[in-house]
Formats: structure tokens, C-alpha cells, sequence
């Protein structure tokens, strides 16, 4: 644990930079008197190339350890060459009756489920710079600096490792472990003064099984009794320095439930879920044009329960993880030509998924130039990651000895 927090601390002193703020995209196509519709788009392609920067004896033909080093331990895993149309969204959205009744829906094409997004929102004005608004419907929660943003307006290519990773390695940023990707809920986010905002709500949480219907573990179900919740407080000191803090309790089904409390006796009424919490603490700076520092800092606590069908015993098993992500760079403005900006980003990544294990840690470093041709609607990114992990391939060196180069290219159009 101690390595996994200096580690940690390291991470501390990097800074971060992206574009200044911009109207969120779109085309109003229809406002009358009964409502709007502003329809955008977002499309995104990426070539990634990975290589291997370690010599492990990572799998033979029969998928184990075979004592030799040859091209079946770069399978998958490593070496690879590939090109893909990363993202083809479409995003409708406007007002219906009262410019405080709003609507969001969101699709992706290159998703078998199609539809993302779809909710709608009442905002209640009080007074100047507070308002109540309740959300209802299949949304990211307004979770951790990240998850709530448009993707063609991330500060990197990557989401953050420990997103990622704490995710169990799913398609980002979805989350079976913790719970912090799209699902259907309702919450609430009260703006209480002009610097403090504060959301609430609860959640259908992580679907275990398949929707049969879509093919998909895509959370428009809900097998999840208990339900999830989360808490994000939020404040402003002064303009260009937030902090935020973030809390999530997930109670998905185990694997040996079907999601609804049970008892296992008359004096033990346990839950059949796995329990989950995951706090996030956040801060911000752009205070000097062009800068922004940013970071996160994470920790996760999640018990498993397991049942043997056979006996009926239960048993528990409690993990401990810690991560973080901090950025650097700089945005240069106009500089290759007018409104045509350049930013230069690093950031360092660490997740620690059990702190007990001294041999799981991961590390991953990403620089690379952004261009923004016509501000964030044209954009290339050109993102090099050094990827260093702990492996239980070398179990007598607590090294960050598993080692991958990438090279991401990702143009964007922005609609």
C-alpha cells in the first residue's frame, strides 16, 4: 500500500491544458412556440498501433506458458495495427412547451444498441445563478470530472486508466465493478449558490445478465432491488477553481443472485449483491488562459459474495483499489492561423486495483499534440502511451516490468 501511494504522490505535479470553453454543438433546426430541436453530430476515427516493450513468455498455442518467446506471446495483447470508425453519434435535443422542460437523446451507429442518451430535465429557476433541475431517464451521471463530457471534447483520446481499469477492462467509460456508466435513473442537481451545485440520485444500476432483446449488457433493465446512488458535491471559490467530491454505493446482482434481497436464514438477512463504493476528489484550475490543471484522485472498496449452490455456504471477498490521472500542457491560440489553435497535453495515469496485491499496479504515460483546425469542430489528435504494469510474470520483482508502446491518431468532426 505504501508503494501505491508514493506512486501516487508522484503523479502530483503534473499539470493540464485544453481548449477554452465553447457553445456545446449543433444546428437548431426547429423553434416555435411549442418547442426546439437542435440536431449535432460527432464523428470520430482512430488508428491505434501497439507494440510490445517487454519479452515475457506470455502464452504458448495452448494458451499457457510454453518456455519459449515467439509471436503467440504478442497475440491480442500487444502487437496490433488496426483502424476503426471509433464513433458516429447523433444528438437531438431542444425544449418541449417551456424553455425549462428539456430533452436530450443521444445514438451511436457503431453500438449494436444504438441509443445512449435519452432523458429529459425540468429546471426549476429561484434566483440568480440557483435553480433545481430533475433529470429523469438513460443518461451518464453527472460522475467525476470525465464521464459527463461530450467525447470529442476530452482532454485526451484515453479516458483516465483508473475509469478503465476499475471498469474491469469494459468497453470505456462503462462500468460493471462500479457502476458509473450509462443507466436508467432519475437525479437531482441543485445549484444552491452561484459557487456550489449539488447532484443526488439514484440508479437501476450494473445488469448482469444480457438483454436477450438487444444482445447487449447495456443497463435498460433493472435486476437490482437495492438500486444504486450517488452524491456529487461540487464548488466554485472563485471563477476558474473548482473542487468536487464524488461518492457512489453500487449494489450489483452477484453472480449466484438475481438481484433482490434474500435471506439466507431467519437471523441472516444479507444481501445477495455485491456491494460497491467509489470516491472520487477532484479539482480544477484555468484560472490563466490557455493552462488548465486538473486531476483526480480515486478509491474503490467492493465486496464479492459468492453462494456454493451444493451447501449453501456463503462467502465474502473485499478489495481495496486507489488511482489517479493529472494532466499537462498548453493550448497555443491562433497559432497556426486564425482559429486554428495547437495544445501540447501529458498526463500521467495509476490505478492500483488491490492494495494488498504487490503486484498489480499499472502506470501509463500520454503525450501528444492536438489540432484544432476550425476550433473543436476539425480536430487531429496525435497521442503517444507508455504503458508499465506489475505482472505476476516475474512474481519475485515488484518492477513495472510489463511494458506496451501505443500510437493513437484520432480525427474528429464535430457538428
Amino acid at each position: 500500500m505504501m508503494r501505491s501511494l508514493i506512486a501516487l504522490v508522484a503523479a502530483c505535479g503534473l499539470l493540464a491544458a485544453a481548449p477554452v470553453s465553447a457553445a456545446e454543438p449543433g444546428q437548431t433546426v426547429i423553434n416555435s412556440n411549442y418547442g426546439s430541436l437542435t440536431v449535432a453530430a460527432i464523428f470520430q476515427t482512430l488508428f491505434g498501433a501497439r507494440f510490445d516493450g517487454s519479452d515475457f513468455d506470455r502464452s504458448g498455442p495452448a494458451g499457457t506458458p510454453d518456455g519459449t518467446i515467439n509471436d503467440f506471446d504478442d497475440v491480442f495483447l500487444n502487437n496490433h495495427y488496426d483502424f476503426q470508425l471509433q464513433r458516429a453519434r447523433i444528438i437531438l435535443k431542444g425544449n418541449l412547451l417551456s424553455p425549462n422542460l428539456t430533452y436530450a437523446f443521444q445514438g451511436d451507429a457503431t453500438l449494436p444498441e444504438f441509443v445512449l442518451d435519452a432523458k429529459m430535465s425540468y429546471i426549476i429557476p429561484e434566483a440568480e445563478g440557483i435553480s433545481t433541475a430533475i433529470t429523469v431517464g438513460r443518461t451518464l451521471p453527472p460522475f467525476t470530472l470525465i464521464l459527463p463530457r461530450l467525447v470529442s471534447r476530452l482532454d485526451a483520446i484515453n479516458y483516465p486508466l483508473y475509469l478503465f481499469l476499475a471498469q474491469g477492462g469494459a468497453r470505456q467509460p462503462f462500468s460493471p465493478l462500479n457502476n458509473t456508466g450509462r443507466m436508467v435513473g432519475l437525479f437531482v442537481t441543485q445549484k444552491l449558490t452561484p459557487m456550489f451545485q449539488l447532484d443526488i440520485g439514484v440508479f437501476n444500476g450494473f445488469q448482469r445478465n444480457p438483454d436477450l432483446t438487444r444482445l447487449t449488457f447495456s443497463n435498460f433493465a433493472d435486476e437490482n432491488d437495492p438500486k444504486d446512488f450517488f452524491v456529487r458535491a461540487q464548488v466554485k471559490p472563485i471563477e476558474g477553481l473548482l473542487f468536487a467530491a464524488d461518492f457512489w454505493a453500487g449494489f450489483p446482482a452477484s453472480v449466484d443472485s438475481d438481484g433482490d434481497f434474500f435471506a439466507l436464514s431467519a437471523t441472516d438477512p444479507t444481501l445477495e449483491n455485491n456491494t460497491n463504493y467509489f470516491a472520487v476528489f477532484e479539482a480544477e484550475f484555468t484560472m490563466i488562459e490557455g493552462l488548465k490543471i486538473m486531476g483526480e484522485f480515486a478509491y474503490t472498496h467492493q465486496t464479492t459474495r459468492t453462494m456454493d449452490a451444493a451447501t449453501g455456504a456463503r462467502s465474502e471477498a473485499t478489495t481495496d483499489g486507489i488511482g489517479g490521472w493529472f494532466h499537462a500542457g498548453y493550448l497555443f491560440k491562433d497559432l497556426l492561423g486564425a482559429g486554428a489553435d495547437f495544445e501540447f497535453i501529458a498526463r500521467l495515469d495509476y490505478w492500483d486495483a488491490d492494495m494488498d496485491n504487490d503486484d498489480n499496479d499499472s502506470l501509463r504515460v500520454t503525450v501528444g499534440p492536438h489540432f484544432f483546425l476550425e476550433g473543436l469542430h476539425s480536430q487531429i489528435r496525435l497521442n503517444y502511451l507508455f504503458n508499465a504494469a506489475q505482472t505476476p510474470l516475474t512474481p519475485t520483482d515488484d518492477g513495472f516490468d510489463d511494458q506496451r508502446h501505443e500510437l493513437w491518431l484520432q480525427a474528429v468532426v464535430e457538428i
